[in-house]
């Protein structure tokens, strides 16, 4: 039986710096995917299995592998939206009771990050002499597991550029043995300075915040990245 009768439905979308993309909500058997990934509790699968769906299901000729990490996040939200409703029902627990939860509606189109700001990816350490950094991209934050990865060695694969006066060194021109020695011999400050890089990037995050009724004391919950949004 020809199915050349199917539609489904097409949506726009503008990311940072005014990139537009097409996108259409994931398929039934998109979603038994997902649904295979999630029961597995495998964190790998899950981010395979998310990387996968929003490529698919995005209609624009884009690679999402290679768009700023927040810019990922918040078209996973959108397609996720349109696929099986804009707004999540949640029963949050509540820790100081954990025979009581609260229903709470999670409302997806309220959850945007703020893609007007502008990113600075220049570092300057002092006068002359910093770094130049590229914005993270899904695939380098998926393949972080622990806490070394997430801070040492996304700071050294997310180097752009060093530069020292008029001298400039590509990092794609350098080892991965060679940026790792030059992250070790970073001071604690400009380390920080460009962990407060990272931590100026938009983000796709929503704080919850709920009461327990019988105790009356209240809790946050902070929903962050795309796969806090997974479900």
């Amino acid at each position: 039986m020809s199915l050349s009768f199917l539609r489904v439905p097409e949506y726009d979308l503008t990311l940072s710096n005014n990139v537009k993309v097409k996108y259409r909500p994931f398929l039934i058997k998109e979603e038994k995917v997902l649904l295979m990934a999630v029961e597995s509790k495998d964190e790998g699968e899950m981010n395979n299995a998310l990387i996968k769906i929003v490529q698919q299901c995005t209609l624009s000729q884009i690679d999402v592998t290679k768009l700023p990490v927040y810019d990922f996040e918040y078209l996973w939200l959108n397609i996720r939206g349109k696929s099986v409703g804009e707004v999540v029902q949640m029963k949050l627990k509540c820790p100081d009771d954990d025979t009581v939860s609260v229903d709470y509606q999670l409302k997806l189109e309220d959850i945007k990050p703020n893609l007007d700001k502008k990113v600075d990816t220049k570092i300057e350490f002092e006068k002359d002499y910093g770094v130049i950094m590229k914005i993270p991209t899904i695939m380098q934050i998926a393949n972080k597991k622990t806490m070394l990865d997430l801070s040492f060695n996304l700071v050294r694969d997310c180097i752009a550029q060093i530069y020292n006066g008029d001298e400039v060194h590509e990092a794609n021109d350098l080892s991965v043995e060679e940026l790792d020695e030059y992250v070790e011999h970073l001071t604690t400050k400009q380390f920080k300075q460009i962990r407060e890089y990272f931590e100026s990037l938009p983000i796709v995050s929503h704080l919850i915040k709920y009461k327990n009724p019988k105790s009356g004391k209240e809790f946050t919950l902070l929903l962050q990245g795309a796969s806090d949004f997974f479900q």
